[in-house]
């Protein structure tokens, strides 16, 4: 198990990198792959469900000024972010448009998945996608109006349904069983790295399958892309964390908010930017898509080896100790 747990688990960025170029390249053998990406990754919130310290949820959700706090710098740095490097790399073009628009959708599935394996606070990484799926139909089309002078066009209610449907139903059905079946935890969380991170492999084949026509049709464009939207991710990544660590949140709660704020839900922004503003603005955050699924891999298998202490200060909630979530 443990050398399964490395090969398919740890070693993550390495096949994410491995397999888009693989899909990109040759889109004819995963296409089918993207009508169960949704599936896939409902499977891994399921994994996740059944996995999640359910008495740190309790209080989370109980004392939300941590989830709260922790989605607010997410909507703030990554809008700036991602409005600085799309000026400086694109100016008032389609691309610039991408760019901007996948920073200012909710986190990505993704990013829960990624505090799991850094051994982040697993439990409020989801309480911050809750608020993020919540507040994104109303701040979306807020900030792209803004930003990039043209609403979108967000339909609140099918995309609520869409996120319930792939993200909190799997997600409850997973808490149910383990609150109903308490010792399913330690049975099924042994096995969840592998089978979480093979639930996300078939996601990439399954996205880089659909963006190959639009990435290899503009290859003169791609370099810049690409340094810019990495640059892009990092930053949020790297702002996230100071973010965290200003307001005295402990290593594990940073972890989760480093992907909270490094990763956003791209693929949404995919359709958006491609429906308003043309579909090389689809491009620009298609590219975004690739690549935080595989720096935020590449980061959580680097912060996996590295561990965290139990004895971990306490600011936002520190009249409850860390030993009882």
């Amino acid at each position: 198990m443990k050398m399964a747990t490395f090969v398919i688990a740890r070693l993550m960025p390495i096949w994410i990198i491995a397999f888009a170029a693989w899909a990109v390249f040759s889109p004819e053998l995963f296409t089918p792959l993207s009508a169960i990406s949704s599936l896939a990754l409902g499977f891994v919130l399921l994994i996740m469900g059944l996995t999640l310290d359910l008495e740190r949820l309790k209080v989370l959700i109980q004392k939300p000024k941590v989830p709260l706090v922790g989605s607010a710098g997410k909507w703030v740095i990554a809008p700036l972010v991602s409005l600085l490097v799309a000026y400086l790399f694109f100016s008032s073009t389609q691309f610039f448009a991408g760019v901007v628009m996948a920073g200012i959708v909710p986190s990505g599935t993704s990013a829960n998945l990624n505090s799991l394996i850094a051994k982040g606070d697993l439990a409020l990484s989801i309480t911050m996608s809750a608020v993020d799926t919540l507040l994104g139909p109303l701040i979306t089309p807020a900030l792209a109006k803004l930003f990039i002078g043209s609403s979108v066009h967000f339909a609140y209610l099918p995309f609520l349904w869409k996120m319930t449907k792939i993200v909190f139903l799997p997600l409850i059905i997973g808490i149910f069983i383990q609150y109903n079946f308490p010792k399913i935890q330690q049975h099924v969380k042994p096995a969840a790295p592998i089978s979480s991170s093979a639930a996300l492999y078939i996601v990439v084949l399954g996205i880089a399958s659909q963006a190959s026509k639009p990435l290899l049709g503009h290859p003169a464009i791609l370099p810049s892309l690409f340094l810019c939207v990495i640059l892009q991710i990092i930053m949020q990544m790297l702002l996230g964390y100071l973010f965290a660590k200003f307001l005295h949140y402990d290593e594990v709660e940073s972890r989760s908010i480093v992907f909270e704020v490094g990763i956003c839900n791209s693929a949404l922004a995919t359709v958006l930017a491609n429906d308003t503003f043309g579909p090389l603005a689809g491009l620009a955050a298609m590219a975004n898509m690739v690549c935080n699924l595989t720096l935020g891999s590449l980061l959580a298998a680097i912060l996996a080896s590295i561990s965290v202490r139990n004895s971990l200060k306490k600011v936002i909630i520190k009249e409850i100790p860390y030993n009882k979530f």
